[in-house]
């Protein structure tokens, strides 16, 4: 099967896997500072290729960055949050803007990396409910409980909203579908807002693996979830704790962020080496 190179050679290798190239049990772990809240991970690609971390420690918001590639995840650099004075709900990393995207007490918050400051607030729930985001390559969606608000990526400008008829505990989000995650059902929606899947599927956090492919985390069930657009294709039981998921593409590591303790635990792909 290794003799038709030429046609999956266009292919990134990372389209090409899925759960058969995993095993069950993590590959290592890292420890975890003990007495940290973590807040979620965000992978951040090259150039810069780190994973971000954000905990919460004497009520200071931390957002750590960590080598992605190697294996002691070596911590880059710490940067103390200090012009945000509540926990970090959620917040992801947005390549086009090259900021991190920051949902804390009701407000989005772009944060630049570089200039280690944050570049806009906007109030998106002013009842300060727990609110989710995701981004595409031209939308920013953010979720307070049950109701999806868009916004243009660069004006941060409101486009439009949708009630959601349950509470979302996480959203992923790209130009093709939005997914929306609840502790009892898991629904996709294509570009207009349109519900086009519902499986009855718990989770608690979600990120997508490759095109094709994401990854669900369920803290309350202990489990992991491998789910396509039309099927659940496998379910990884006794993970204690899953709390926040990212993949590095680059070398198709799966980092999981768990809890007590608090730790990641990191698949690699089976025999990556052996198809170099």
């Amino acid at each position: 099967h290794k003799l038709n190179m030429a046609s999956s050679d266009e292919i990134p290798k990372h389209e090409q896997l899925d759960q058969s190239n995993y095993e069950t049990h993590e590959t290592f772990s890292i420890l975890l500072e003990p007495s940290s809240i973590y807040c979620g991970m965000a992978y951040l690609p090259l150039p810069l290729n780190e994973l971000a971390l954000i905990y919460t420690h004497n009520d200071k918001n931390i957002l750590e960055l960590r080598q992605a590639e190697n294996n002691n995840f070596d911590i880059i650099r710490s940067v103390e949050l200090s012009d945000i004075s509540f926990p970090v709900d959620d917040f992801v990393w947005c390549s086009q803007r090259n900021e991190f995207l920051l949902m804390s007490n009701g407000q989005l918050v772009t944060y630049n990396l570089e200039k280690e400051q944050i570049t806009n607030t906007l109030v998106v729930d002013k009842d300060k409910n727990k609110c989710r985001i995701a981004c595409n390559s031209t939308l920013i969606a953010c979720v307070d409980s049950r109701t999806l608000k868009l916004y243009e990526l660069y004006t941060l400008k409101f486009l439009r909203q949708k009630r959601l008829d349950h509470v979302c505990e996480d959203i992923e989000f790209d130009d093709q579908h939005f997914i929306s995650t609840h502790t009892g059902k898991l629904e996709v929606l294509d570009r207009t807002l349109f519900s086009i899947r519902r499986f009855a599927i718990g989770g608690t956090s979600i990120c997508r693996f490759n095109t094709k492919l994401w990854l669900i985390a369920d803290s309350f069930d202990d489990r992991l979830l491998w789910q396509s657009l039309d099927k659940l294709l496998l379910t990884v039981s006794h993970m204690h704790q899953p709390k926040s998921i990212a993949v590095i593409p680059t070398i198709s590591r799966i980092v999981i962020q768990s809890n007590d303790p608090n730790r990641l635990l990191i698949y690699d792909p089976i025999n990556i080496d052996s198809c170099k």
